[in-house]
């Protein structure tokens, strides 16, 4: 899977898609708001993996911060809603 991570107002949020999406088109979906990394993801056994760049947008991936915000986004569906 392909990723970008957008600056949203409550703060950075990932969205991924699929190979066969240019990053740049999905960024001028996006757009205005700031992209800050891209990349790939690959998410296996649990264990995310977010690496490599856009070309197209000239942006790298973020490691460290990207997987910490993947994990955070699938984790939120774990998460008891208390209703």
């Amino acid at each position: 899977m392909k990723y970008i991570v957008i600056r949203a107002p409550e703060g950075e949020v990932p969205i991924l898609f699929p190979r066969s999406f240019l990053h740049r088109y999905l960024a001028g979906l996006i757009r205005p708001m700031p992209i800050v990394s891209a990349g790939f993801v690959t998410i296996i056994d649990g264990n995310v993996r977010c690496y490599g760049m856009s070309a197209g947008l000239k942006l790298r991936s973020r490691p460290d911060d990207d997987e910490a915000l993947v994990r955070a986004c699938f984790s939120e569906g774990t998460r008891s809603s208390g209703i």
